[in-house]
C-alpha cells in the first residue's frame, strides 16, 4: 500500500499573496502620503526589495517547489504581482 499525502502547501499560497498585498497596501500609502516626491520613490524601492527578499525566503522555506504545484505557482504568480505593483511609483 502506498502512502498518500496531500502535497498542495497552501500556507505557502496564502503567505505569498498576504506579502503581495502587504507590498500593495505599503505602495499606495505611500503614493497618498507623499505625492509626486522622491521620498514615495524611494520607499517603493525599499519595500520592493523587502516583499522580494520575503518571497525568496519563503520559496527556499518551502523546499523550492515546482511551478507546477499550489505553493511554486502562488509565490510565481505574488512574484510577477509584485514586480508589476512597484513599475508606477519607481517610473513616476
Amino acid at each position: 500500500m502506498q502512502d498518500f499525502r496531500n502535497h498542495h502547501d497552501f500556507r505557502t499560497l496564502t503567505a505569498a499573496f498576504a506579502i503581495w498585498a502587504a507590498h500593495f497596501t505599503l505602495l499606495w500609502a505611500a503614493s497618498i502620503t507623499f505625492p509626486g516626491a522622491i521620498a514615495a520613490r524611494w520607499l517603493a524601492l525599499a519595500f520592493t526589495v523587502i516583499a522580494l527578499a520575503a518571497l525568496a525566503w519563503l520559496y527556499l522555506r518551502a523546499g523550492k517547489p515546482k511551478l507546477g504545484s499550489v505553493a511554486g505557482l502562488g509565490l510565481a504568480i505574488a512574484t510577477v504581482g509584485t514586480l508589476y505593483d512597484s513599475v508606477p511609483p519607481l517610473i513616476g
